[in-house]
């Protein structure tokens, strides 16, 4: 009979994802919070977290989200649900809700694992239940706010404490590599996190919890996102607009300079929503390394003239460089310029280029290793550029630490540059690097890589292994 049940259990779980949906503010699902004197359950049917042995509540519903694809894509993942609900540290079940009865119950031991994400806030726990059809109440140890998702497929339950919300991106002070801290707190009723002075240009952001952009529960930690059977990636990260949020969703778009108010409220019954306030004008931009997220922009570009490809940042000895790989079209043109406008663009000869310079013509189709530099603070910009792409090195591949085993350039599509080898790697560890050296090279988490990342621990076998770009961060599957 167990397996009678769970198979009830699957089909609740995908119906309740196709019948619910978010709730505006005219649009409340609540018939009478609690329960009838009639002993009816007046909630709407669907998925809920409860303490055990009381009704449910409207705000504590898993609702269908999407799930993270390759190519930094999102894609629907059937039977996955979730919700954002304050809890009380407790004792908790699932309760599948129809017709104002509960029809199942869902439980299992809760433990606490670390996420695999690196963290600048320092948040990598989440607790986890295995699920099963009246399976025991697990625990919530400490009270606050959590993202609940339960995936259908595998049957588990993530429980993520929400501890800390921030912005990031080009058009924020610490570019794509640093987030911009909201601080605040909430509680069972709501609360808001809000940052006073944050100077915002022309270019994209987005709002994330607990510096992460996501949790990788696959089973294959670098296996395809678009395998369903190797498990799913949740998002921690907000897009769309700041008055729509959604989960995964597109960059911000940021048109207007300024000095800004920015602040991300929480309600139980309307979940998240963002404002930003206009305060003042931002700073005239004088020659500060981190006020200039320099990128490369053209028809000869994946982006074409409307999206640029982000270059990174390093300074030494003085210099300031950054660095990047590009793959480039077999006609067209491009050029340099700083924080998605066109006040600061560079083009003319590479050994010395121009503000509002010439063009530069393609150098021919494929990838290109490009350095951009200036050694006087902005008076003089030069740059350089190599024949050679992206590669990956280690003591897992045929080179070991010394030699680079190439990745073919792919081309673009989309507006996603792809680059793949095939290749048999050992027990060990690898590390993508551009142009055979250390200055630009990335690893840590496969699904964000990030600049001078961890190394990336693989088994022995043969693997495709394939890097994207979308201009702005990189990931990789190992496969």
């Amino acid at each position: 009979m167990k397996s009678m049940n769970l198979l009830k259990w699957g089909v609740l779980v995908v119906m309740s994802a196709l019948l619910m949906v978010s709730c505006g503010e005219d649009d409340d699902p609540v018939i009478n919070p609690g329960s009838g004197g009639d002993g009816e359950i007046n909630v709407q049917d669907g998925l809920f977290m409860t303490i055990a042995g009381e009704d449910p509540s409207s705000t504590a519903v898993m609702v269908a989200e999407v799930v993270e694809a390759n190519d930094f894509q999102t894609q629907d993942r059937a039977g996955f649900v979730a919700g954002y609900m304050w809890l009380e540290a407790g004792s908790y079940q699932i309760v599948q809700i129809a017709d104002k009865e509960i029809i199942a119950t869902v439980g299992g031991a809760a433990e606490t694992i670390n996420d695999g994400a690196s963290s600048d806030c320092g948040h990598s726990a989440i607790s986890r239940v295995a699920t099963e059809v009246d399976g025991s109440a697990f625990t919530v140890a400490a009270s606050g706010l959590y993202k609940v998702t339960h995936d259908q497929t595998t049957g588990e339950l993530v429980m993520y404490n929400i501890q800390d919300a921030s912005i990031i991106g080009s058009a924020t002070p610490g570019g794509w590599s640093a987030d911009t801290p909201l601080t605040g707190s909430v509680d069972a009723d709501g609360g808001s996190w809000t940052a006073e002075g944050v100077i915002l240009r022309s270019g994209e952001w987005k709002a994330r919890f607990n510096c992460n952009w996501g949790i990788n529960r696959r089973i294959d930690p670098n296996g395809s996102l678009n395998d369903a059977s190797n498990g799913y990636q949740l998002f921690t990260n907000f897009g769309g607009t700041p008055d729509n949020l959604l989960p995964g969703g597109s960059n911000f778009p940021q048109s207007e300079d300024g000095e800004y108010t920015v602040t991300m409220q929480w309600t139980p019954r309307d979940g998240f929503f963002m404002e930003l306030e206009r305060t003042g004008d931002a700073p005239t931009i004088t020659f500060n390394p981190n006020d200039f997220q320099m990128a490369v922009i053209g028809d000869a570009t994946a982006g074409g003239w409307d999206s640029d490809r982000n270059l990174f940042h390093k300074e030494e000895g003085g210099v300031h460089s950054w660095f990047g790989v590009v793959t480039f079209a077999d006609a067209g043109e491009w050029k340099f310029r700083a924080n998605d406008a066109w006040d600061v663009n560079y083009g003319g000869d590479l050994g010395g280029l121009t503000n509002g310079g010439d063009n530069i013509p393609t150098p021919g189709a494929g990838a290109r290793y490009i350095v951009l530099s200036t050694a006087d603070e902005g008076d003089t910009w030069t740059a350089t550029m190599a024949d050679v792409g992206w590669g990956i090195i280690g003591d897992a591949t045929p080179g070991g630490w010394d030699t680079d085993t190439d990745l073919e350039a792919q081309g673009f599509d989309a507006g996603v540059t792809t680059y793949s080898v095939n290749v048999d790697l050992g027990d060990g560890e690898v590390k993508f690097r551009a142009g055979d050296d250390w200055a630009h090279n990335i690893g840590g988490d496969v699904t964000f890589l990030t600049i001078d990342g961890d190394n990336i621990a693989v088994t022995a076998g043969n693997y495709n292994v394939t890097l994207s770009y979308n201009g702005e961060v990189y990931s990789a599957t190992i496969q």
